[in-house]
């Protein structure tokens, strides 16, 4: 079976702005009145999603365009090792966070064949897609998704002997705390993962236990007031809202704290409108400034004020580079498990955000037997500690230089 039959990729006229329902799992979530952060939570009947749906319907093109890639070389009897990932940035179409990818893709002489085959499947399948030429020349061509480039693509004849490279690579699974079960099998796999446990959940307290005894990293995964709040979007138990005073802040995050206290640092559930509330963030960072805790932003919004905050303050700070699964396909997401390897390998560091999804274990298990053995599996403590050795060389750099 083809890729294409493989990946179910969605008609056009249906993927232009539906947003992906693979995000909407639901669970059973306690909650509380964020006039009182400091009440007993009780469990209820509300129901609130793994992650928040920014602008999901561009990014699920992206994706498609990616799946459509991978489609026409899988006709050509060729595999995802013919992709040579040259930059991998994050960018956001109106709010809408989308990895922009340059790409060296090999395809022998059939050049010509690769770009025709792809307009047909850009065209069948991803909504207002189009391949367009850059330097006809050289083979480089971008394809654009309503008038933005999402893709750069240089075509090649040979493929090369690809050098393994070097890097660090952090893979966090977010949500944690519902299933025990699902945190064990993580323990199973070859390399360590950091588990990014959410408070107030059925098994919070003995998922977080559990992965401290097993020496892996922990985090607080903080639930955090999203724009689509008003629209019915719930981020979750002890979540942090826009409208609470900093005493309700510190209060409700201290909270939350308590119920993971092995969690060396903390990252955003949700969050698009919290992490851009200055005051809000700035009474966050004071608190795990006071803890010797890092920061992590998992980037649900462009004008997040966490980087500008942790340069302000020197809080430890560390933000998301590619997200696994928003894609629910073990193909799919292994493709984003490649690419965070190689952005590792040609940038020294990066990190991938997954769920606690059983497409996600799965992509992770079969990746694990071929993965890159040079790219180092770390944790955000470890890349942290690259980052300040890094500030450290370069700065006496700067003043060896200055001397001579």
């Amino acid at each position: 079976m083809s890729l294409l039959g493989i990946l179910l990729l969605p008609p056009k006229k249906q993927s232009a702005d539906t947003s992906s329902e693979t995000l909407a799992q639901k669970k059973e979530q306690v909650t509380h009145t964020s006039s009182d952060p400091g009440k007993t939570l009780t469990a209820t009947d509300r129901k609130f999603t793994y992650e928040e749906k920014v602008g999901t319907g561009f990014e699920q093109r992206v994706w498609e365009a990616d799946m459509a890639i991978l489609n026409v070389l899988d006709r050509m009897g060729k595999d995802q090792g013919h992709i040579l990932r040259n930059r991998v940035d994050n960018r956001f179409f109106y709010g809408t966070p989308f990895n922009f990818q340059e790409m060296f893709i090999y395809t022998d002489d059939r050049q010509k064949q690769f770009i025709r085959q792809l307009e047909k499947v850009l065209d069948s399948f991803v909504a207002n897609a189009e391949i367009k030429p850059q330097d006809p020349k050289r083979q480089k061509w971008a394809i654009n998704i309503s008038g933005h480039t999402t893709h750069v693509l240089h075509l090649g004849i040979q493929k090369p002997d690809r050098q393994k490279g070097s890097g660090s690579l952090v893979i966090i699974i977010d949500d944690l705390g519902e299933c025990l079960e699902f945190a064990r099998k993580l323990a199973e796999l070859n390399f360590p993962v950091t588990y990014s446990i959410l408070p107030y959940l059925h098994k919070t307290e003995e998922v977080a236990e559990f992965a401290s005894k097993k020496d892996f990293e922990v985090m607080l995964h903080m639930p955090m007031e999203p724009d689509t709040y008003h629209r019915g979007v719930e981020p979750g138990p002890g979540a942090l809202f826009v409208d609470m005073t900093p005493r309700e802040i510190r209060r409700q995050l201290v909270h939350s704290l308590e119920q993971v206290p092995q969690a060396t640092g903390m990252n955003n559930h949700m969050g698009s409108a919290f992490t851009r509330h200055y005051e809000g963030m700035q009474v966050v960072f004071e608190e795990l400034e006071k803890r010797d805790m890092f920061f992590l932003d998992s980037v649900t919004t462009p004008d997040s004020v966490a980087r500008r905050l942790a340069r302000e303050t020197g809080l430890d700070f560390m933000q998301r580079h590619v997200f696994l699964d928003n894609v629910r396909s073990i193909q799919a997401i292994t493709y984003q498990l490649q690419k965070a390897e190689q952005l590792a390998s040609r940038h020294g560091m990066a990190v991938a955000i997954g769920h606690p999804y059983p497409e996600t274990l799965e992509a992770l298990q079969q990746w694990s037997k071929n993965r890159d053995a040079k790219i180092n599996m770390a944790s955000v403590d470890e890349l942290l500690l690259q980052q300040r050795i890094r500030a450290v060389s370069s700065s006496s750099d700067g003043h060896t230089a200055s001397a001579d």
